[in-house]
């Protein structure tokens, strides 16, 4: 058999036991894949050959999240195929694949997030702006967003599902600590009722979608190009939407609040994960502590 064969099997086989936009990724992967290994009979490729492969890959232009995707598939397919009995052993078993690197955080400052709110942009860009900065949010949580959702009166948000990759559908979060409560400050509730304010109460998602859409929630699909142009317009080194994420959470821990609550409100699975990401801030925190305890007579 060739390995195209085998992976169009493997990814029919593999759909329904993963969530739509890993199926969704994995499926722009394949194209690639095939183009360069899925002519080989699936029998003689070796551990030098995928050896050669990932090599290639790494060497070539590809962003390096790209990479490794590539390299996962390539290694689960050989294992499914090695559990069909296609082949004696997995030749990807013993080839060392790329690992995932800590890339550095980079963040927006409130003076840059006031001059990104100053200038001209689409009204759904900046909501998302104000929302993701004073929230942590992840982008496909806000723009999932209900109404319904928002206890306005409570002063708080309950995130309960994303956007799916491929945009096809709203799900649920990916980890039950994904399903959470933020608690919101009055800057943001008043925010919030102005949008509320100002919508359409037949609308039952907080930024519905665009006339002719097909969905009934917004899909910010062009979100970067839109942010990318907002930052030039006001003098501000582009950062990627996330980074408003990662604003708010560093802004947190600056000011000293527990790393706990700021695992919480964003969601992390293990309060290791907001450690790791944010450790930039760890000198900060160190230095609070120091401050404390130099008031500490005995």
């Amino acid at each position: 058999m060739e390995y195209a064969a085998i992976l169009e099997e493997w990814l029919n086989h593999h759909t329904v036991e993963i969530e739509e936009s890993t199926a969704y990724n994995y499926e722009k992967a394949l194209p690639y894949i095939e183009e360069a290994l899925g002519n080989y009979d699936i029998a003689k490729i070796s551990e030098r050959t995928i050896h050669d492969y990932v090599k290639s890959l790494l060497n070539s232009k590809l962003t390096y999240s790209s990479t490794r995707l590539y390299c996962k598939v390539v290694k689960l397919s050989l294992r499914y195929a090695l559990r069909r009995g296609y082949i004696n052993y997995n030749p990807a078993d013993d080839v060392k694949m790329p690992r995932k690197i800590q890339t550095e955080i980079q963040i927006y400052t409130c003076h840059e997030i006031s001059l990104l709110l100053s200038v001209n942009g689409p009204d759904w860009v900046k909501n998302g702006i104000v929302i993701a900065f004073r929230t942590g949010m992840r982008p496909s949580e806000i723009y999932a967003l209900k109404w319904t959702d928002i206890n306005l009166e409570r002063k708080f948000i309950s995130v309960q599902r994303a956007i799916s990759r491929s945009g096809s559908k709203t799900k649920l979060t990916k980890t039950p600590a994904g399903r959470r409560r933020i608690d919101i400050d009055t800057i943001l509730t008043k925010h919030l009722c102005d949008m509320k304010d100002n919508s359409d109460p037949d609308k039952k998602y907080v930024f519905p979608s665009p006339p002719h859409g097909r969905r009934n929630y917004r899909i910010p699909w062009n979100l970067a190009k839109k942010l990318h142009e907002m930052c030039d317009r006001a003098n501000v080194d582009y950062k990627n939407f996330y980074s408003l994420r990662h604003s708010h959470a560093t802004l947190l821990l600056e000011m000293n609040v527990h790393p706990k609550i700021v695992q919480e409100r964003l969601g992390h699975s293990d309060i290791k994960i907001t450690l790791e990401t944010y450790s930039h801030v760890t000198p900060t925190i160190q230095q609070k502590a120091v401050e404390a305890m130099e008031t500490v007579i005995i």
